[in-house]
């Protein structure tokens, strides 16, 4: 294996073969997915094992951390796959399918499996840790390399992680226009008031009526762990939400995720959940970690709610205050729903996928792609 100036990269495949305190403190802001609680659930829901890669100077502690999946044609994790996030792309820009993606499978997925938030970590150091970060890349593509995939990619970059974008463009990468996700900044001073303040006076009456529409129908709200008897309370709600916006589901598959979720990723999971006359009406999942919130999957049970705004008021004004009582700084929201996001105050951020094809048959549809006149990506 050919050795890449700078820290020396060790490949471990379990992550209890790493030091998870200090993997996590490596992670910046919106960090969540490439931490050690979710990747313990990934990890235990994974078709092939993970790789975790961490970076050292000489014996020390580790100064870089990537976490990346091997994923074949059949992965459920269809949104970390790059055949399908290409083809997504290509059909938006072209109007066409692109077979040819298929080709970008078996691929590595690197920086945390979930559809946003690409991450790797780096201590500070004086070249901000780009040699850190470009030896963690160098590794995981000779990686892949041995193992005889076709690709490795970084899907869900933001667009101001300026060290991982430039790294990845210095090695070669593709870079396609990607998602937008969205995060909604907590007031400072933990005063609903001043998240109001951020509206004009028309955006700040819809909301209050809103509010008042809630209180007068007599919504109730309680946050709870996430619980194994919960969970069987939760899976009709949120199949209820995916049978009404068409998309397919599997109830047993879903339960199954939660219990994970709740068995690996427990002390971050939460569950904030809406009630109408006493009655399980709505929940929000979400991640607390390391001072910002991670808002995950919902559910609602639409006959009850009628009319009433409660996907608003559970999943945007109570978490908020949940966010402001504990001195959170940010709630993330990830991608999709974009109106509605911008509606409540959250901040967009661009996201660019990062592709890199071993062979000609993807890399030279790949290079085409990209110069496509709309792909464009933030400079």
């Amino acid at each position: 294996m050919t050795a890449a100036p700078g820290p020396r990269v060790r490949v471990h495949r379990a992550l209890r073969d790493t030091d998870p305190q200090r993997w996590d403190a490596l992670l910046g802001p919106r960090g969540f997915y490439a931490a050690s609680p979710w990747l313990r659930h990934a990890e235990a829901t994974a078709g092939g094992a993970p790789y975790y890669l961490t970076a050292h100077e000489d014996d020390g502690p580790a100064t870089g951390v990537l976490p990346a999946y091997p994923l074949d044609h059949d992965t459920p994790y269809v949104f970390c796959s790059p055949a399908r996030v290409v083809d997504t792309i290509h059909r938006t820009l072209t109007g066409q399918e692109a077979p040819w993606a298929a080709g970008l499978l078996p691929a590595l997925a690197c920086g945390g499996r979930n559809p946003s938030h690409t991450k790797a970590g780096t201590a500070p150091a004086p070249d901000g840790g780009r040699a850190t970060l470009t030896a963690l890349v160098h590794r995981a593509e000779e990686e892949a390399r041995e193992a005889g995939l076709r690709a490795v990619s970084f899907l869900y970059v933001d667009e101001d992680d300026h060290l991982l974008r430039g790294v990845l463009t210095e090695r070669g990468y593709t870079a396609l226009p990607g998602q937008t996700a969205y995060s909604l900044p907590v007031p400072e001073d933990g005063s609903f008031d001043s998240y109001l303040a951020r509206f004009d006076p028309s955006r700040r009456t819809k909301i209050r009526r809103e509010l008042r529409a809630l209180d007068e129908a007599g919504v109730t709200y309680q946050t709870q762990p996430l619980t194994p008897a919960l969970i069987e309370q939760l899976a009709p709600l949120e199949l209820a939400l995916y049978a009404k916006y068409g998309t397919p589901a599997n109830a047993d598959a879903f339960t199954a995720v939660l219990h994970s979720v709740a068995r690996h990723a427990g002390e971050a999971a939460r569950v904030t959940t809406a009630h109408l006359d006493g009655n399980l009406a709505g929940f929000a999942l979400t991640f607390t970690h390391r001072g910002e919130m991670y808002a995950r999957q919902a559910g609602f049970d639409y006959e009850a709610q009628g009319r009433l705004p409660l996907y608003f008021g559970l999943v945007y004004y109570e978490l908020l205050r949940t966010a402001m009582a504990e001195g959170l700084t940010h709630i993330h929201y990830s991608t999709g729903s974009d109106r509605a996001k911008l509606l409540r105050g959250c901040v967009p951020r661009r996201q660019i996928a990062y592709v890199k094809a071993r062979h000609p048959q993807e890399a030279e549809p790949l290079a085409r792609l990209a110069t496509h006149p709309e792909a464009t990506v933030p400079t």
